[in-house]
């Protein structure tokens, strides 16, 4: 059947609109698809020197002129953040929540930014690159990327954005680098331009906890500013500065960063006495600064670590001050180089609960498990008078104690052996002195006994004196549990029996009723101790703990000492030191050097470096222990010279430490002599305590004889504390990476107009945007999908038509010519109303 001409036609004309629709397509016209249309790379300056609200507004602006346009945004400073997509539909900028992560606002990096964009063109081709900023690079070369931009086809157009020069600004800023704390200083702010009389300047000052304070001073006829400063908090004190007009409130300028001032305590040592203290006296009469303060107020010093150089723990107990104290002790210690000098005594080392603590992980010795302990011979005396019954507060004191009983026992080795009196008016022995863990099998169930009477202590002291003077060899050591009000007792004749027995007591006083000074007066001050418990539920832990601090070995007697391996500091003293009548015995870690050991070869006098900071321990102590080096000639030289080590003072023009800024951190520069020669010395490691509070451990090399250096990889700005340990001393400098640079000058780098001289860049605006040329490659031309897909739609529909019959055509035909009177009614002009 001859197909009719009408339809021929219309197919015929189909095929041709398909035709003409796939070679624009293939020409790159585009239609729907904006995705495969060459869009704009936006790179943002979020540097300090360029004012965000202008950045934002030239966004804006580039957006409004650029409706149809797809637009990357990568913004960047000192470094580039990863790109985001913008619809360029709407000209509002970008919300402030929607802001990347800082990018290093102290610095400008074009380099890195322009190559950013040249990475993303290479991926998607853009028609162009549009830099919004002041061109105040200070870091990387501009030129040199600018140059790549050109070479590979990406064009660069460049939209001002800056800072205007204000009226007036700050010229320069002078503050001390360290002061004392409490000690008024002041920072000299000049101004330059019209220093009139209606400005002022602010300082925002922010101490080492993060709190803030404002100071406010008016510059004097010279344009000078003084702002008074003291600081009540040690470690380092930030400075950001603002100019202002003082009638408007106007913001001229603002230093972020101005300054950082390092604030010390008046006193260098910090002092921490747990008994008497001839050492602080010594080192007071040789014009040491030493603060000196009971141990149990070391809590109130927590957080002004930072501003001594040494604490010294003199007969310090681990339960005289909180777990917080010691832990910011521990990393003062090793994160910012403080001297640590740790002297023993009756309530040190073993005995003051540092086994295993946070304290004893930055010593040099560790001290003595229990195991290794000599046998003991232990016998408890506990009272059952009625006081210890169950109270108005449903407190059972007297089960309490049977159970401190249980699990002190339960402390024992098998080697030691224990015996169980109880007692109220009249004494009653429960199991005599036998193997520990026997009697502990034999009082495992109900005791046999009740609360009731009175309390008579001499005659339980008597009965448990009896047994222990039948024990063997070994330590012997009474533990007394009472609650109540010692009765008329001959204590001297009770204590002259213990100690002539060699018997070593513990009295635990229960409760504030409990008779501690005359316990006291019972232990004496040679080999007793008397705990306060003053709640029953901490009476089992209280026992245990106690007696396992009273087993720690304690040498005794007329001990000899020998030099070991003297430091330079202690060299002059010579080989022969006197006696000693004690010292706590411990072991020293691998890593230390012990300088001086007893008979037995334990450490008396130990060292090592924890961290950034030197640590010594003297387990003889400085004091009742060494009664013949308080009178010796060399004792000034001694105590001395232990404060010199720890504190790390080196010796004038032996060492110096440089720090100078770069765009990717900080370089360091250690320069070490001894002798007056350069020192040969291998690499060493600094600590670094940046801005947030992250340490760093940093190694330095040596690059020339008698010097050192090494890189901070950081580019956050703000103060850094950099403490070098090394063999002449520490020493320890707070830098400030400052943003000057970001921060001086105003308006557009004089630089950018050369450029756009040499064809390296175009200045923006929107015929500049049209107009670029699309140098990209031809294959990676993307044709228009939807274009493709109507040429496609066109042809399939020319197919159908082309087989259609009559009555479909004519069907067709007659919705044709219905759509064509719809359009063209459509298209008239609508009347006007009048």
């Amino acid at each position: 059947m001859k197909r009719p001409a009408s339809r021929t036609a219309v197919a015929a004309l189909l095929q041709a609109l398909a035709l003409v629709l796939a070679l624009l397509a293939l020409l790159g016209v585009r239609w729907l698809d904006r995705d495969t249309r060459p869009g704009l790379l936006v790179l943002v300056d979020r540097s300090l020197s360029v004012p965000r609200p202008a950045a934002d507004e030239a966004l804006a602006n580039l957006r409004r002129a650029a409706p149809d346009r797809r637009i990357d945004v990568v913004e960047f400073a000192g470094q580039v953040a990863a790109p985001t997509s913008h619809s360029s539909l709407t000209s509002d900028p970008m919300p402030a929540r929607e802001a990347p992560p800082p990018v290093d606002a102290s610095a400008t990096n074009l380099q890195r930014a322009i190559e950013a964009a040249l990475a993303a063109h290479a991926r998607r081709p853009y028609a162009s690159a549009v830099i919004i900023s002041d061109g105040r690079s200070n870091a990387g070369d501009t030129e040199r990327a600018l140059t790549a931009a050109s070479q590979a086809g990406l064009s660069l157009l460049w939209l001002e954005a800056a800072r205007p020069m204000p009226l007036a600004w700050i010229a320069d800023v002078q503050a001390p680098q360290r002061a004392r704390r409490g000690q008024p200083v002041g920072i000299v702010v000049p101004l330059a331009g019209e220093a009139s009389d209606g400005l002022r300047v602010t300082a925002i000052l922010r101490d080492s906890s993060g709190a803030e304070s404002r100071v406010t001073a008016t510059p004097d006829a010279r344009g000078v500013a003084t702002i008074p400063v003291t600081a009540e908090r040690g470690g380092a004190l930030r400075v950001s500065l603002s100019l202002e007009d003082s009638q408007s409130a106007e913001v001229l300028e603002t230093r972020r960063d101005a300054a950082a001032i390092d604030v010390i305590e008046p006193a260098r040592i910090l002092y921490l006495r747990g008994s008497s203290a001839p050492l602080a006296s010594s080192l007071a009469a040789g014009g040491w600064q030493v603060e000196t303060v009971a141990a149990r107020r070391a809590t109130d010093f927590r957080e002004r670590l930072a501003g001594y150089e040494t604490v010294i723990l003199d007969d310090v107990s681990r339960d005289d001050t909180d777990d917080g104290f010691w832990q910011a002790l521990a990393v003062s210690v090793r994160t910012r180089g403080l001297g640590l000098l740790v002297l023993g005594g009756e309530r040190a080392f073993s005995r003051g609960g540092y086994r295993d603590s946070t304290l004893e992980s930055v010593l040099p010795v560790l001290s003595e498990p229990a195991s290794l302990d000599p046998p003991a011979h232990v016998v408890f005396a506990v009272d059952k008078s009625g006081s210890m019954g169950e109270g108005s507060g449903g407190v059972d004191r007297l089960s309490l104690a049977e159970r401190a009983v249980l699990e002190t026992l339960g402390t024992l080795g098998a080697r030691d052996s224990a015996g169980v009196v109880a007692f109220d008016v009249e004494p009653r022995l429960l199991e005599p002195l036998a193997p520990a863990p026997a009697v502990k099998r034999a009082l495992s169930g109900n005791w046999p006994i009740s609360a009731r009477g009175g309390t008579r202590l001499a005659p339980a002291i008597e009965l448990a004196a009896g047994q222990l003077e039948a024990s063997g060899p070994g330590r012997r050591i009474l533990v007394v549990v009472t609650d109540g009000f010692v009765d008329d007792a001959p204590l001297e004749s009770l204590r002259g029996r213990l100690e002539a027995a060699r018997v070593e007591t513990i009295a635990l006083a229960v409760g504030p009723d409990a008779d501690a000074a005359t316990l006291e007066r019972l232990t004496g001050t040679d080999g007793g101790i008397v705990l306060r418990v003053a709640e029953a539920a901490e009476l089992p832990a209280t026992m245990s703990t106690g007696l396992e601090r009273r087993r720690a070995r304690i040498e005794r007697g007329a001990i000899d000492v020998k030099a070991d391996s003297l430091p330079e500091v202690l060299s002059g003293i010579g080989p022969q030191w006197p006696p000693i009548a004690a010292y706590a015995v411990t072991r020293p870690r691998p890593e230390a050097t012990a300088w001086t050991r007893s008979a037995l070869g334990d450490p008396v006098i130990a060292a090592w470096q924890a961290g950034a900071g030197r640590v010594v321990a003297v387990t003889s102590g400085l004091g009742a222990w060494t009664p013949q080096w308080l009178r010796w000639n060399a004792w000034p030289e001694l105590a001395g010279g232990l404060v010199d080590w720890v504190t790390g003072d080196a010796a004038p023009g032996t060492s110096a430490i440089r720090v100078s800024d770069l765009p990717d951190g900080l370089r360091v520069e250690l320069d070490e002599s001894r002798g007056g020669k350069w020192s040969t010395a291998g690499s060493t490691h600094i600590t670094v305590e940046t801005p947030t509070g992250r340490t760093r451990d940093v190694e330095l090399v040596p690059v020339a004889p008698g010097r050192l250096a090494g890189a901070v990889l950081a580019t956050e700005p703000g103060p850094y504390l950099l403490v070098a340990a090394g063999e002449s001393g520490v020493q320890r400098l707070l830098h400030l990476r400052s943003s000057r640079a970001e921060q001086d000058g105003w308006g557009v780098d004089p630089r950018v107009e050369q450029w756009i001289r040499a064809g390296l860049l175009r200045r923006w605006n929107p015929a500049a945007t049209e107009s670029s040329p699309l140098r990209y490659a031809r294959r990676d031309t993307v044709p228009d999908r939807w274009l493709m897909g109507l040429a496609l739609l066109v042809f399939s529909a020319s197919i159908v038509v082309d087989r259609l019959r009559g009555g479909a055509v004519q069907a067709a035909s007659e919705a044709w010519l219905a759509i064509r009177r719809a359009w063209s009614r459509s298209m008239r002009p609508k009347p006007s109303r009048s």
